[in-house]
């Protein structure tokens, strides 16, 4: 298996600080040789079973100490090819010397890092022992990839254990697990008072223990065991049962409850969600306690399981805006958990037989920053796509929906998806898509538009096809009218070229618009259906309401009629 990565440079954008660049495995489970560039946050998304994980068990072995110490077992090597090394490196940028997180990099470097070096390249080399069964993980770094050398280890630690906190969230976190682990960690009694309220809690542990010993069940048992033991060993002594709760165990039996404003009752975190919720609480706590002194690394498995909606976006919000998310790897299947990026490295893994990847920076455009969520909205639902129709509005989106449901009633979960850009912005999301090695096709209008102090009409739909394709293809000379009559004459006039741009670049220009080119195929037909003389006319008087009334009306056999048009041919293009 081999694993492809491309790269969109014209979205990289500069970020100050501590920079990841890229990762490369080699025979490490489902990837034989991959390099890949990641970014500071990044997104990883595919379908079940393609390697999503496995990424972040790569980064995981070199930079978490507790994965670490288990070793590699045969069954991490690819294809259990143990006869070669797994190998793992992760190349960083560090040129911001006034960084504090480069700064804690170099400091720990030392020797391995020269004054000129502005890299650092961390590498993860194992070799399976037969005798053993297993693969001990050897780490090495500096600042010259064919020159690293080999850290410090004391015990499991190495030298790079004491530089970065992984943080890692799986999809099924155990809350009450994970509380009482770092219950010491996140809570601490160290003010002044607090020593006046542990005497007051000893004496009264003290005074319970008294109080169990005096209970008549005790002092049965002492007057019965006293003589049972003399008949073995026969010494003037007897037994006593004592109680020994001690102040150690303070904080053994405390757990996290929810209690709402107004309400002095307690309620148990029972809802997965909310359990799921206060999970991300107890962490930015702990990142909080490690912040000065270490690089925190948020991995995060699959963070949509078991919230609603609402709080996946919320989830969102935090992920990319919160700073305390410097550094963050992410993998889901949700759309809703995208809806806030900003300045992140999109990864899509794809194809079980074999593992690919594609991988592009995406930076919300200048032009969409005020607007950010709606571009977002529309994009992180179709990048879990295989094929994806980019349509106008919403009466394309209406009529497509409709035929596609006839003739592949499974067309999304064979991942098959309708984009409406709410406009003409084809480009910004076809670059992203394509990028992604994501199948793109684009419906637009031939639309037509008046020149200033002039009688004459640019052809905008052409031009917007040329833009698109990113070279002149399509004529664009101005022409002297603006009517159905024209735009139709313009398409007839240049249909090889039309066609051609079709077939090569996947761009389907109407004749007209959606209306007109529909009342071609069907006219006789939509009159009927819609009880109009001109029913061009009135789906366009209203658009999103007549076209939900015609398509609850089209038959089976409308939706044939119209899906094998070559005034239609989007749709066979992206669903065959």
């Amino acid at each position: 298996m081999k694993t492809y990565c491309v790269n969109l440079n014209t979205f990289k954008i500069q970020v100050n600080g501590m920079k990841f660049e890229n990762i490369r495995i080699k025979n490490f489970r489902n990837f034989e040789d991959v390099t890949i560039d990641i970014s500071n946050k990044n997104i990883f998304f595919g379908l079940n079973d393609v390697g999503k994980t496995n990424f972040l068990y790569a980064l995981r072995y070199v930079f978490d100490k507790n994965l670490r110490k288990q070793n590699l077992t045969e069954s991490d090597f690819h294809n259990k090819m143990c006869d070669l090394p797994i190998e793992i490196i992760v190349s960083i940028d560090i040129s911001d010397i006034q960084d504090m997180d480069c700064q804690k990099l170099r400091a720990k470097l030392k020797g391995a890092l020269l004054s000129r070096h502005n890299k650092v390249y961390i590498k993860l080399h194992a070799e399976y022992s037969k005798s053993e069964l297993i693969a001990i993980p050897i780490l090495s770094w500096g600042g010259d990839i064919n020159h690293l050398y080999e850290m410090k280890q004391r015990g499991y630690l190495y030298d790079i254990d004491y530089i970065f906190n992984v943080i890692y969230i799986d999809s099924y976190v155990d809350l009450y697990s994970l509380f009482k682990k770092n219950v010491n960690q996140i809570i601490k009694n160290d003010k002044d008072e607090d020593s006046n309220t542990l005497e007051k809690i000893q004496n009264n542990v003290d005074e319970l223990n008294a109080h169990i010993a005096e209970l008549s069940g005790i002092k049965e048992f002492e007057k019965k065991i006293t003589p049972e033991y003399n008949k073995f060993h026969d010494e003037d002594i007897s037994v006593s049962v004592k109680s020994e709760i001690a102040i150690k165990g303070l904080y053994s039996n405390i757990i996290p409850y929810i209690k709402h404003s107004n309400d002095d009752n307690l309620y148990p975190t029972a809802g997965e969600g909310r359990k799921k919720l206060l999970v991300y609480s107890i962490y930015d706590i702990l990142s909080d306690e490690t912040s000065e002194r270490k690089i925190n690394l948020f991995l995060i498995e699959e963070p949509e399981n078991h919230l609603h909606k609402s709080l996946q976006i919320a989830l969102s919000q935090i992920l990319f805006n919160d700073e305390k998310y410097t550094y963050l790897f992410v993998t889901t299947h949700s759309p809703f958990v995208l809806y806030e990026m900003d300045g992140v490295n999109l990864i899509r893994i794809f194809n079980q037989e074999k593992t690919f990847s594609k991988s592009v920076f995406y930076k919300v455009p200048g032009d969409f920053e005020k607007n950010r969520k709606m571009l977002n909205v529309c994009l992180s639902e179709a990048i879990f796509a295989n094929k994806v129709l980019l349509v106008e509005g919403p009466s394309e989106f209406i009529l497509f929906s409709k035929v596609l449901s006839v003739i592949h009633p499974y067309y999304e979960s064979d991942g098959i998806y309708i984009l409406q850009v709410n406009g003409v912005g084809f480009e910004k999301y076809r670059l992203i898509l394509n990028e992604l090695e994501i199948f793109t096709v684009i419906k637009t209008d031939n639309d037509l538009k008046s020149v200033r102090s002039s009688h004459m009409f640019s052809v905008l739909g052409f031009s917007r096809c040329n833009n698109i394709i990113g070279k002149k293809i399509l004529p664009e000379a101005k022409i002297h009218a603006n009517d159905i009559n024209a735009k139709r004459d313009l398409y007839n006039n240049n249909i090889k070229i039309l066609n051609d741009v079709r077939k090569n670049y996947h761009i389907f220009l109407s004749k007209v618009d959606l209306e007109n080119d529909l009342d071609e195929v069907m006219h006789q037909r939509l009159s009927n259906i819609l009880d109009e003389n001109n029913p061009v006319e009135y789906l366009q008087k209203s658009k999103n309401y007549n076209m939900v009334e015609l398509v609850e009306k089209l038959t089976d056999d409308d939706c044939y009629t119209i899906f094998n048009s070559y005034n239609f041919a989007c749709l066979k293009e992206v669903s065959e």
